[in-house]
């Protein structure tokens, strides 16, 4: 594991941590369950969302999701391709919300072994980062989404990328 997703896991952590907190103050924590098409998560996610509202219209969040590119491996095997985006957020407004965020998308992708061709597992971290929009009522339940979400794949090869989000806060 390298040091940005281990770093990025511990912002995660204490971020929950103080979730809890903020609970115990009657802060009115978030949970948000959304689907993303396109984004961090590839052609599309299912993500979990735990937002926390900060004073003068601010807001923290921590998101992390699942998708997959190809169900079915070279061998035509049900054997997904497993995508991981962990996302730190950060927002500034009060219904209409200017977003920004960084995070790693971790990759989970079925190859082939070039010594024996048998199925091999190779995991890779990449960097990425949102910059968008967002429309949530502070009482409201629904929450839409646009943004440009850059990935460095690897950690070497800018790709440009972009999403939409429709999702219902729990």
């Amino acid at each position: 594991m390298n040091r940005i997703t281990f770093y990025l896991l511990f912002l995660i952590f204490l971020y929950l941590g103080k979730a809890e907190k903020a609970q115990a103050q009657n802060i009115h924590y978030k949970h948000i369950v959304n689907a993303s098409a396109g984004g961090a998560g590839g052609y599309g996610s299912l993500n979990y969302e735990g937002m926390i509202p900060l004073p003068h219209l601010f807001s923290i969040s921590g998101s992390v999701g699942i998708s997959s590119i190809r169900l079915y491996d070279f061998t035509a095997k049900f054997n997904p391709d497993l995508l991981l985006p962990i996302t730190i957020n950060g927002f500034y407004g009060h219904t209409h919300k200017a977003h920004i965020g960084f995070g790693q998308l971790i990759s989970n992708i079925v190859r082939a072994n070039p010594v024996n061709g048998a199925s091999d597992r190779e995991i890779k971290s990449h960097t990425h980062f949102v910059l968008g929009y967002r429309y949530q009522k502070p009482e409201g339940k629904l929450v839409l989404g646009i943004s440009y979400t850059p990935i460095i794949e690897f950690h070497k090869a800018l790709r440009h990328w972009g999403g939409l989000t429709v999702g219902y806060v729990l």
